[in-house]
């Protein structure tokens, strides 16, 4: 099995794992050593999301060629996260506009297309931010002294409407999703996004 770090091959002897998910506390045992911090994994070319992860249990190595981590600081990691999670907001929020538009002009069709990307995206963004507020919270991230009366983390309503808005479409009720996209969904987002860019100083636009 070949390790790449940061597109660097590497010779760790990892023969004593017994499974997939040893090697991977193995590799961020290693890379913590350096002072760097695991920022993406990828296995055979797939990466490795935090529910995969999750999965791997006692899974054999023996199917795995290659496996390549891309690594950085924590500030360099903190700041790409913030840069990647602020730039899929505001792709986001344009596809909801014109998912809204769609609705309301009687294109059901094509609404629940532009949903549908909406949804992955906003999942995708979700992932963004929780792993930055999980980095926080660890204190591989540490938020200068400036920055910590930012205010509460916007989280509390948002699985409550998205929660309504799936009811509304297995109902197909084209309207009342258009109305939870527009008057909830976009606003709440929003918020997300005010207190990504006041936890970023500015820095990460």
């Amino acid at each position: 099995m070949l390790v790449r770090v940061d597109g660097n091959e590497v010779s760790w002897d990892l023969s004593r794992c017994a499974s997939l998910g040893a090697v991977l506390e193995e590799i961020y045992r290693k890379m913590g050593e350096t002072g760097r911090v695991v920022g993406r994994v990828e296995i055979d070319g797939q990466e490795l999301t935090d529910r995969a992860e999750k999965e791997l249990g006692e899974r054999s190595m023996d199917s795995v060629v290659e496996i390549s981590l891309t690594t950085g600081t924590a500030g360099e990691l903190l700041r790409s996260g913030l840069q990647g999670a602020l730039s899929l907001a505001g792709a986001i929020d344009k596809d909801i506009a014109t998912a809204v538009e769609s609705f309301r002009s009687g294109d059901a069709v094509g609404g629940q297309s532009l949903y549908a990307a909406c949804i992955e995206a906003i999942g995708i963004f979700f992932q963004l931010a929780g792993g930055i507020l999980n980095g926080i919270q660890s204190g591989y991230f540490q938020i200068p002294d400036g920055m910590r009366g930012i205010g509460a983390v916007p989280s509390a309503e948002t699985a409550d409407i998205l929660g309504r808005l799936l009811g509304h479409q297995k109902r197909e009720d084209w309207t009342a999703m258009a109305d939870v996209l527009e008057y909830e969904v976009a606003p709440n987002l929003r918020k997300w996004v005010g207190f990504l860019e006041a936890l970023s100083g500015g820095q990460a636009k």
